[in-house]
């Protein structure tokens, strides 16, 4: 066999080779069962990221302190908002009586945050009256790093409460 024939040769089957490794590549790839490290470390990253604080907003999670003065209810109630996903909510944590006797709540859910920009908010606010629960449209102002007010009006009856960074 002459040399240049066997350079033929030997060159056709390293790109016959080559060519076979690109097409599995890239049928792997839009197979869509790649299980390459370098996605998992991607995802894991992406992950870790939804995790990360946002000073723009994240500053009013935390417990609330939110004073009442009612036949119903003398006394403050702790609240604790939380995030989760995108949205906050707010859990009851603790009942102070206006004598200072405290009793820690069933961590029911008071408030959805459904969107807020660090400023204003809007929302849902749960409200008991009569053995009744009532989901209640409000917004969110904050006054300071520390005090919000929230407002909200059902039927005729509106209120406005001042929470306090506890």
């Amino acid at each position: 066999m002459k040399n240049s024939t066997l350079l033929f040769r030997s060159l056709a089957i390293v790109i016959l080779i080559a060519g076979c490794a690109h097409l599995v590549t890239y049928a792997s790839k839009n197979s869509g069962y790649n299980y390459k490290t370098e996605d998992v470390i991607t995802e894991d990253i992406i992950s870790e990221n939804e995790k990360t604080y946002d000073q723009n907003t994240d500053f009013i999670t935390g417990k609330w302190k939110v004073t009442y003065n009612s036949k119903v209810f003398k006394g403050s109630i702790v609240y604790e908002i939380k995030k989760e996903g995108s949205r906050f909510n707010a859990y009851t944590s603790q009942y102070l009586d206006e004598k200072g006797n405290s009793q820690k709540a069933e961590g029911d859910k008071a408030l959805i945050i459904k969107s807020f920009d660090g400023y204003r908010g809007d929302g849902t606010y749960r409200i008991e009256h009569e053995g009744e629960i009532y989901n209640v449209e409000c917004t969110i102002n904050m006054l300071d790093e520390n005090t919000f007010e929230l407002k909200y009006d059902y039927y005729g009856y509106s209120d406005m409460e001042i929470w306090k960074r506890n």
